[in-house]
């Protein structure tokens, strides 16, 4: 398989997976949890590099939700 059918079928997961009743709970459950607060931890680098961690894995699966003309 070339790329672009990798990334379509993988978008197509994604939306499968998370268009159930199911799934958006998941989805506002993730993007309540380590979208919608801060990645930064005053004094604690180690700290702010994990938060970032979890919010870029929010982050991808937002960005394989949206509409793709392209892909």
């Amino acid at each position: 398989m070339n790329m672009d059918k990798d990334l379509k079928k993988i978008k197509t997961d994604y939306r499968i997976t998370f268009d159930t009743p199911e799934g958006k709970r998941v989805l506002a459950d993730l993007t309540s949890a380590y979208y919608h607060r801060s990645s930064y931890t005053k004094g604690d680098a180690h700290e702010t590099a994990f938060r970032e961690g979890q919010r870029s894995v929010l982050i991808r699966i937002i960005n394989l939700l949206k509409e793709d003309k392209d892909v």
